[in-house]
C-alpha cells in the first residue's frame, strides 16, 4: 500500500488559501483533494502493478488491500490529520509491521541537512526520541515536517516500526522492504 501526500502543490494551495484567511479545516480539505490527484497519478505510473481506483475511506482502502495482490494507492482521508496519520491508521487496520516514510532526505537529522551540512543523521531512534525531535515542528496543514504527532502515537501504541528513507532513490524503498536501508529506524525495540 502506498499513501501519497500532497507535496509542494498542496503547500502552494494552502498558502493561497491562507491568503483568503481560510480555516485550517478548509486548507486541509483542499490539500486532501490534491493528494487524491497525486495518488491517481502515482497509480497510473505503476501501470498494471496498481489498482487505478483511488478510495477515500479507511474501510474501503483496507478492504481493497485485502482483496487484491496489486498495489493500493491512496491519499488523504479527513481534515485535521496528515497523510502520515492516514498511513499509521491504515498500517494498524491491515496489520502491517512497518511504515516506510519516503521523503526528500535520507533519514532523521538533528537539524535540516539541506540547510546545515553538519547535521547529524540518526540511524535508530525510539518513538519518544523521535517525538521530541518532531514536536518542534508546527502541526498544521502543509507544515507537518517528517511525520505528524498523531501518527507517531498510533505507531508507538500498536508497535509498528517507522523507517524514514530517501524517497528520491527507488532502490532505497526496495532495500527497506528487504530489511536493509540507509535511513532511520524508529521503533519501540531500540
Amino acid at each position: 500500500m502506498v499513501v501519497v501526500g500532497g507535496g509542494k502543490i498542496a503547500r502552494d494551495y494552502i498558502d493561497i488559501a491562507d491568503g483568503f484567511r481560510a480555516s485550517d479545516f478548509d486548507k486541509d480539505y483542499v490539500a486532501i483533494k490534491l493528494t487524491w490527484a497525486n495518488a491517481a497519478l502515482f497509480a497510473s505510473a505503476l501501470g498494471d502493478y496498481a489498482l487505478t481506483k483511488i478510495n477515500t475511506s479507511y474501510d474501503d482502502i483496507a478492504e481493497q488491500f485485502n482483496d487484491t495482490d496489486k498495489v493500493v494507492v491512496c491519499g488523504g482521508i479527513a481534515p485535521e490529520q496528515s497523510t502520515d496519520g492516514v498511513s499509521a491508521k491504515l498500517a494498524r487496520a491491515i496489520g502491517a509491521d512497518m511504515v516506510i516514510n519516503a521523503t526528500d532526505v535520507p533519514g532523521v537529522y538533528d537539524s535540516d541537512p539541506r540547510v546545515n551540512i553538519s547535521a547529524h543523521k540518526f540511524d535508530n531512534l525510539t518513538f519518544d526520541q523521535f517525538r521530541e525531535i518532531i514536536s518542534k515542528n508546527e502541526q498544521a496543514p502543509g507544515k507537518y515536517g517528517f511525520f505528524d504527532l498523531a501518527g507517531i502515537n498510533i505507531l508507538q501504541k500498536v508497535d509498528i516500526d517507522l523507517v524514514v528513507i530517501d524517497g528520491t532513490n527507488p532502490n532505497e524503498i526496495l532495500q527497506t522492504v528487504n530489511g536493509e536501508h540507509k535511513g532511520t529506524l524508529i521503533s519501540n525495540n531500540i
